[in-house]
């Protein structure tokens, strides 16, 4: 057992979990990112429709990013809090192409 009450495999399966969660949620954001970064180039071209379509998918695509973190992290996926957090790139770019 440990100082909190935790025997040795339940914290070594918390600390599995989180840095399970953190490694994926560090390699799906690219994803969100990318897309942002590409709706850029799409504005640069005259595009404006695919890079709002752009932007749309990188919100989606956040959302499902964030309810997979927190699945790995054995919480229930889908928090209000925690969706509205994982939309603000997306926000920002909406409002800087704005």
């Amino acid at each position: 057992m440990t100082a909190d009450g935790m025997t040795k495999d339940a914290s070594l399966d918390r600390v599995r979990r989180r840095v399970t969660a953190i490694g994926f949620f560090a390699v799906a954001i690219h994803g969100v990112l990318g897309l942002i970064g590409v709706s850029y180039v799409l504005i640069d071209q005259g595009r404006h429709g695919d890079a709002i379509l752009l932007l749309i998918m990188s919100a989606v695509i956040a959302l499902i990013v964030c309810a997979a973190t927190r699945a790995i992290l054995g919480v229930r996926p889908f928090s209000a809090l925690w969706s509205g957090v994982s939309l603000l790139p997306t926000v920002g770019a909406l409002i800087w192409l704005a």
